[in-house]
């Protein structure tokens, strides 16, 4: 006899508070899953190592304000590795009450930076806040004059604050890229089951001239297109820096063979996730 009894809920963990856009994005991975709030991109990878939660929506880069640095460094730092990409349409709203003229605009950085040419505009002082609807939240408590936030619509509804304008972000066609992330290590491209897809990578070369331009060369040689290619700083190695990097394949055995060649050449490299691309 079949057990009518259905599987508990995924509990998907997020950055922000509810109204957010990261919670949006983990309503549209899983509609049915129970969204878990965390403060920090810290605390959300904490509880997915810790399995208080099944899986991590996060946002890893924006197409205007690029990368989230934060979360490539617990991406790397870790066990972790990230299962699908996804993209997010990015539509900004200036929220507040009617009234006084807006002196001071308080929002997420990456918010601030995707709104900057329009906070220019209208004279306002950006103000960094840990995320869009922590500082919708924190508007709707405190009514400060002279003051709004950058949010979503969504977010406008939840806490009872008036959409003093729309589409404000620079570009219309302004997207965030997130990433699904799950415990445990990540498959090689050959083991993944993924034919066509994406790997993100972790890449420390030989401190010595050329040491890059070897290193890029086994993707060069195979015809692999790179996606993302940025620096951060080793900690306790000044002036030293690990490369994050993303390509594109269409042959798992050619996208392995090139991170094998890589291995051989780089000090270090670390597969961060084998996943299809985004539609």
């Amino acid at each position: 006899m079949l057990d009518p009894t259905p599987a508990p809920a995924r509990r998907i963990a997020y950055q922000g508070e509810p109204g957010a856009y990261s919670e949006e994005m983990v309503t549209r991975v899983d509609p049915a899953a129970v969204a878990v709030p965390e403060a920090t991109f810290a605390q959300v990878v904490a509880a997915l190592v810790a399995g208080r939660v099944d899986l991590a929506v996060l946002p890893i880069e924006n197409s205007l304000a690029g990368v989230v640095q934060e979360v490539s460094d617990q991406l790397s730092e870790h066990p972790v590795h990230i299962v699908a990409e996804h993209l997010l349409p990015v539509r900004h709203c200036l929220l507040g009450f009617p009234g006084p003229a807006v002196v001071r605009v308080r929002s997420h950085p990456q918010a601030l930076g995707q709104c900057r040419h329009y906070l220019s505009r209208i004279g306002a002082v950006p103000v960094p806040a840990p995320d869009t609807a922590g500082a919708a939240r924190q508007l709707a408590e405190d009514r400060e004059p002279g003051t709004a936030v950058i949010a979503s619509a969504a977010a406008a509804g939840r806490y009872g604050l008036t959409i003093l304008a729309e589409g404000i972000q620079d570009r219309d066609d302004n997207t965030t890229r997130f990433v699904s992330v799950e415990r445990g290590p990540a498959a090689l491209p050959g083991d993944a089951g993924i034919q066509r897809g994406k790997v993100s990578i972790t890449l420390e070369t030989a401190h010595q001239p050329g040491g890059l331009h070897i290193a890029l060369g086994a993707f060069a040689r195979r015809a692999l297109n790179l996606t993302r290619l940025d620096a951060r700083p080793i900690p306790d190695r000044p002036w030293e820096y690990r490369f994050y990097l993303d390509f594109e394949y269409t042959d798992p055995e050619t996208a392995t063979s090139a991170l094998a060649e890589l291995g051989g050449s780089a000090r270090a490299v670390r597969v961060l996730g084998t996943y299809p691309g985004a539609a």
